[in-house]
């Protein structure tokens, strides 16, 4: 944690305690009264027909200490957020209490007379419960719709300043669902296993002066996230003393069954507990040590032998680590996470994947399956996802084809024998359809979704290679990956690295794969 943030906590703790919100427990499901949510959620979007009421609880404001001076430093801090969470997870009952804190900087010009916050778990029926919401100790109206928290504010926060949101609320992730809701297991439970991934409440993005925040959909993701630093400790009753958390970023045991959580510049906050946990570990760099949690299936049983697929795994994780790294920019933590997940494909979080169960058991032994590929992509995501930040939901192809482009830098790399191999597996086989730059909004089906924005991203992706050549081309994603580091890019950043002598080489394959194939200069 910043220096200057702990000061600004201890300078808020008295004033905080005062207004009676306890972090070191939240109200139990017993006792607990739901502050007059407001709400919509995913299954019943059609049928939204009303505008919602603001909620207002101004009547259970107390007087606080005015400290809003405090709250103007004369230098800005790095990051515009910080979050501090107390997490206490019944795992039996597969649920949790949280207590959070976020400090929220204004960095603009501007003052700003709302914040908003992105809840991912509010999409589902009985899942998020907001007991208590207060800005700067006092009680606040709000709007909460889908995954949108709107919080009216008291004052405007003028430039310069920041402001703490408290809130307390309650989690009930479902059992990891079937079909395609099924791929949402990342914040769900199954009877070995509980993930909570994008359950924290998050500041939405600020993009040109506007909050950037999308509804969400059944197909591909729609979150846009600016990077914050995470300070959350964990603690699990209800569970054995075999549970174990996966979990990114410097992890420290407190006692039996408690740890903190320390993971700085990160878009978002994933963990998964399991009594079921085995945990692999490889030192694959000097100072970087690849975690895997597995199960015992994952060991796959191929007549008299067993294949080890938590060794392959280990091993080729940290080649594409490094190789990404000579690539791309350094991988930023000492640690990166790999879980196997009770649910389809792939899924990542900075600093932690999830690799779907289905790929462990239909490991080969060889580098030619889903299990090396989707564990190769999730990793990729480090850079395009992590270190590279975009509107998923509108321009999914940034992070999407990038990802899928990595894994073909891998097999060229490690396995340039299987080059044609990954293009037919991967790509031919599907004949995919669709222009790239298409928002996920767009598609009625999975399948016309990834066939346009993975396997037909990187066919630009390698078209543009042929285009420029293999040297301007690495050369091109370095860049990149470099002058978006930290950002949220869009696709005229990505196009405005071609020199104009590339973007008239680029020309036509930009026309056959785009809806907008101009470039800005042209």
């Amino acid at each position: 944690m910043p220096p200057m943030f702990r000061a600004y906590l201890l300078l808020l703790l008295c004033g905080f305690l005062l207004v009676g919100c306890n972090l070191s427990r939240a109200a139990s499901a017993k006792d607990a009264t739901v502050v007059g949510k407001i709400n919509l959620r995913l299954e019943t979007l059609q049928q939204k027909a009303t505008p919602l009421a603001v909620h207002s609880n101004s009547q259970t404001a107390q007087p606080t200490l005015d400290r809003k001076a405090n709250r103007c430093p004369q230098s800005a801090p790095e990051l515009a957020r910080q979050v501090e969470a107390d997490v206490r997870v019944d795992y039996g009952a597969r649920s949790a209490d949280v207590s959070q804190r976020i400090v929220f900087h204004n960095l603009e010009a501007e003052p700003l007379d709302k914040l908003v916050l992105d809840v991912q778990a509010n999409q589902w029926t009985d899942t998020f419960s907001l007991l208590d919401l207060r800005v700067n100790g006092e009680s606040v109206d709000y709007q909460l719709d889908l995954n949108r928290l709107e919080i009216l504010l008291v004052a405007p926060l003028q430039p310069g300043c920041w402001l703490e949101a408290a809130l307390t609320f309650q989690l009930r992730p479902s059992a990891i669902r079937e079909g395609l809701r099924s791929y949402r297991g990342f914040f769900g439970h199954s009877p070995r296993q509980l993930n909570l991934s994008h359950f924290l409440p998050t500041v939405a993005a600020r993009l040109n002066g506007e909050w950037r925040i999308h509804q969400p959909s059944g197909i591909g993701e729609q979150i846009v996230y600016e990077r914050s630093d995470w300070r959350v400790q964990v603690t699990a009753e209800n569970a054995s003393d075999k549970l174990q958390l996966a979990a990114p970023g410097a992890v420290t045991r407190l006692g039996t069954r408690q740890w903190l959580v320390e993971l700085s510049a990160s878009r978002d906050f994933a963990i998964s507990l399991s009594e079921e946990f085995i945990l692999s570990e490889r030192e694959v760099a000097p100072g970087l040590t690849v975690a895997m949690y597995n199960f015992a299936d994952a060991q796959v049983n191929a007549g008299d032998s067993s294949l080890d697929s938590v060794s392959h795994l280990l091993v080729e994780s940290g080649k594409a680590l490094d190789l990404f790294a000579r690539y791309f920019g350094a991988y930023p933590y000492k640690r990166f996470v790999i879980v196997q997940g009770d649910f389809p494909d792939g899924m990542e979080f900075t600093g932690l994947v999830y690799v779907g169960s289905a790929w462990f058991y239909g490991f080969d032994g060889s580098p030619k399956n889903y299990l090396t590929l989707i564990a190769v992509h999730e990793i990729a995501h480090q850079w395009w996802y992590a270190r590279v930040g975009s509107d998923s939901a509108l321009n999914p192809w940034l992070d999407e084809a990038l990802a899928t482009y990595s894994e073909y830098l891998y097999i060229e790399a490690f396995y340039p024998a299987e080059r044609n191999w990954w293009w037919s597996f991967r790509v031919a086989g599907f004949f995919p359809q669709g222009r790239v730059d298409s928002a996920v909004y767009d598609f009625t089906t999975a399948r016309a979704y990834i066939n346009a924005i993975y396997l037909r991203g990187v066919q630009m992706l390698h078209n543009l290679r042929d285009d420029i050549g293999d040297a301007a081309f690495m050369q091109l994603l370095g860049q990149y990956s470099q002058a978006a580091d930290g950002r949220i890019a869009d696709p005229a950043l990505f196009w405005s690295l071609l020199p104009a002598e590339q973007q008239i080489l680029t020309q036509a394959t930009r026309s056959e794969f785009l809806r907008q194939p101009s470039v800005a200069g042209l």
